[in-house]
């Protein structure tokens, strides 16, 4: 997922405190006249190992940054806001079941395991492949995806997590100052950009209808339905820039050509799901320089992706 979603903990906690209670008399309500039950988030988050936060569009998720691990892509020390981690989430399809997508941030000697995690309690493998062109340590990305009792998947998730050397049960350390002209930034891409560990982020949901077949839904923004942007500021108004454009097989090629032409080099083109129609390929993309001419650049690629942002 490219991390769809932010790091919004203490009001998320308020908020789903808030819907569990009446989440709880609304079970109560409805079992009295023998009508199934909806999904139990405190289960699901006691069963991932922390509370999930309500975002938008009745989603739920839960995060992790990898900050165990150092790591320098192409010279540049990669704060962990740079989509250097792990999530899950969640959203409820039927009555009691959900359909999860995630991903995490993997070292070599962790995808196997993980993998293997995974497969034992049902939960599918997506994509396997790199975000970034040039890191040490060595990195790769698995996604996921599970059907059916969140619980159920929300144990499995963490059973594969604790598998690697991510620290599950730590908080981010409040949120560091950006420092970039965000609101300048903000008018060139179109979106209010977010503040996870340092790094600025903008999640523009595709306009097209994404259906989850499997699942029978569409698929809300925060479960792959965006593309995401990510600022790290480098000092002096410049920055790093990488992320993901989500398209549609004909757009592929004129946002290449668009970030090309602003001299951005491209990482990676693949897809992120399994199910999804009309199916979403990711282009991820790197470069450093002043963060208002990145910001041109990347709002070039939104451009050419008509129809989808």
């Amino acid at each position: 997922m490219a991390f769809r979603t932010r790091f919004k903990r203490r009001a998320a906690r308020v908020a789903a405190g808030t819907a569990a209670l009446a989440a709880t008399f609304a079970i109560s309500a409805t079992t009295a006249f023998g009508s199934a039950r909806g999904v139990d988030w405190t289960a699901v988050g006691n069963a991932i190992g922390r509370p999930l936060d309500a975002e938008a569009q009745n989603v739920h998720t839960a995060e992790w940054l990898r900050t165990d691990l150092h790591v320098v892509n192409a010279g540049v020390t990669e704060n962990p806001g740079m989509e250097l981690g792990a999530e899950a989430a969640f959203h409820e399809t039927t009555p009691g079941k959900a359909v999860m997508i995630g991903e995490a941030t993997l070292t070599g000697g962790e995808v196997n395991k993980v993998a293997d995690r995974l497969q034992q309690g049902g939960v599918l493998i997506t994509a396997l492949h790199k975000h970034i062109q040039d890191e040490t340590p060595r990195l790769w990305w698995m996604h996921y995806a599970g059907y059916g009792d969140p619980v159920q998947i929300a144990r499995t998730v963490h059973s594969a997590l604790a598998e690697t050397g991510m620290p599950l049960n730590s908080e981010p350390a409040g949120k560091p100052t950006i420092n970039l002209d965000t609101h300048t930034l903000d008018r060139v891409i179109g979106a209010k950009g977010d503040n996870v560990n340092g790094v600025l982020q903008y999640h523009v949901p595709v306009t097209q209808k994404i259906t989850d077949t499997r699942a029978g839904i569409t698929l809300p923004s925060p479960m792959e339905a965006s593309t995401m942007l990510m600022f790290q500021p480098l000092g002096g108004g410049r920055a790093a820039v990488n992320g993901d454009f989500a398209m549609t097989a004909d757009q592929v090629n004129p946002v290449i050509r668009a970030l090309r032409s602003h001299g951005l080099t491209l990482v990676e083109l693949h897809n992120h799901m399994l199910y999804e129609q009309p199916r979403l390929f990711y282009l991820h993309f790197w470069k450093t320089g002043d963060a208002t001419t990145l910001a041109h650049a990347l709002r070039a690629g939104l451009d050419q992706a008509k129809g989808t942002h």
